[in-house]
């Protein structure tokens, strides 16, 4: 047998081996995140203006004030401030990722709604504010008196935008309320909370200090809107459960868009909504499987979506708005000056369209959703044919 004399370097001690190291490196999940970062580098998201990707992402956890780090952060911008050189805003996409793998599943509870009935989805950060103030666009020849001149109401700029056109931001997946993760200790057992602080804590936090980054500067003639996702890619079973006539049924699933409710912040007389339901955050969660349909996706519903945004960059930079009330995203335009001395009438209407969500109905007349004689096996739903719906 040939000897070998390997250098320091290169020699395990203490008994361990070879094969131990790799199977170690393979559970760590750092070869996983390499594969995400790859498959994300080698998505449409490529053909994006200044594609950037970061891994081990430094943030700031607001509530510790440490520095931490999320798996990924990607970086891009959008060509449509650059060819338009009149629009007063420079949008980017940003992806906040965190990749995890198990070998046992991740289970969603679904809902067919929401608990919030208007948009917050995606995060959009560096504007001053994410309403828009729209008066009635009133014809001259109508004899109007100048109080039905003045009548004004606020709308979400998703909606104002009607980014629920674009399938990506309007009901792609099915909605989950919390989700959970299966343990062997040493029976089985789903928890929630190692979930939460696992995927959804990391997401959210690595959001408020993206969210801190982008504060807009009130003396620059420019905006920098981000688009955010906040994304976790998965190596492992994802579950749906949804109740059918009283008992939980189980279907597998390749992405579920996930809410999270934080408290009610202290509200102040500027508040327009009297709403102390909370404060709800999403993210997706998508199977590594699943990934590049995602990513296929988000790069046209994106490149869609800031075009809107610079199309009507007066209105998202002053927040004022005039409408002709018609149904499509072209009837915002910027407020004429003539309008200018209505806003210091009161304007307390809040309008919105209220979140479709992707619905599952479960009827038993036409077979069990998993056979017995499969037992390893979820029945499960695939393709989303839905999201090849075209965007006017």
């Amino acid at each position: 047998m040939h000897e070998i004399n390997p250098p320091p370097f290169a020699k395990l001690t203490s008994g361990v081996t070879f094969e131990e190291i790799q199977e170690v490196i393979k559970r760590s999940g750092y070869p996983f995140q390499a594969t995400v970062a790859e498959m994300i580098r080698s998505s449409p998201l490529k053909n994006a203006k200044d594609l950037r990707i970061q891994e081990e992402w430094a943030y700031i956890d607001r509530e510790s004030g440490q520095a931490r780090a999320v798996d990924i952060l990607v970086d891009s911008s959008f060509s449509h401030g650059y060819d338009n050189p009149q629009s007063r805003i420079r949008a980017r996409l940003n992806l906040l990722v965190e990749c995890k793998q198990s070998n046992l599943p991740y289970i969603f509870f679904l809902r067919n709604s929401t608990p919030s009935q208007r948009s917050s989805f995606p995060d959009i950060f560096g504007l001053e504010s994410q309403e828009i103030r729209v008066f009635t666009n009133y014809h001259e020849e109508e004899e109007e008196g100048e109080e039905e001149k003045g009548f004004s109401w606020w709308i979400n700029l998703r909606d104002a935008l009607r980014f629920w056109e674009m399938p990506f931001f309007g009901s792609p997946a099915p909605h989950a309320i919390s989700l959970a993760s299966v343990t062997r200790r040493p029976k089985l057992a789903i928890t929630g909370e190692e979930a939460y602080k696992s995927l959804a804590l990391p997401l959210l936090k690595a959001a408020d200090h993206l969210h801190s980054l982008s504060e807009p500067e009130s003396s620059h003639p420019l905006r920098f809107p981000r688009i955010v996702i906040s994304l976790a890619v998965i190596r492992a079973p994802m579950i749906g459960v949804i109740l059918h006539e009283g008992e939980p049924e189980m279907v597998a699933l390749p992405w579920v868009r996930v809410s999270h409710l934080e408290p009610t912040k202290s509200r102040d007389a500027s508040d327009r909504r009297n709403d102390v339901s909370g404060e709800v955050r999403y993210f997706d969660v998508v199977h590594e499987h699943f990934l590049p349909r995602y990513l296929e996706v988000l790069a046209r519903d994106a490149e869609a979506a800031a075009l809107r945004m610079h199309q009507h960059s007066e209105e998202l930079v002053t927040g004022l708005g005039i409408s002709s009330l018609e149904e499509t995203h072209d009837s915002l335009q910027p407020l004429p000056e003539s309008y200018k001395k209505f806003l210091g009438n009161p304007c307390t209407i809040v309008l919105g369209r209220n979140i479709p969500t992707l619905g599952i109905q479960i009827r038993k007349n036409e077979g069990e959703i998993s056979s017995p004689e499969f037992p390893d096996v979820i029945g499960w739903i695939d393709g989303y044919d839905w999201l090849d719906r075209e965007v006017e």
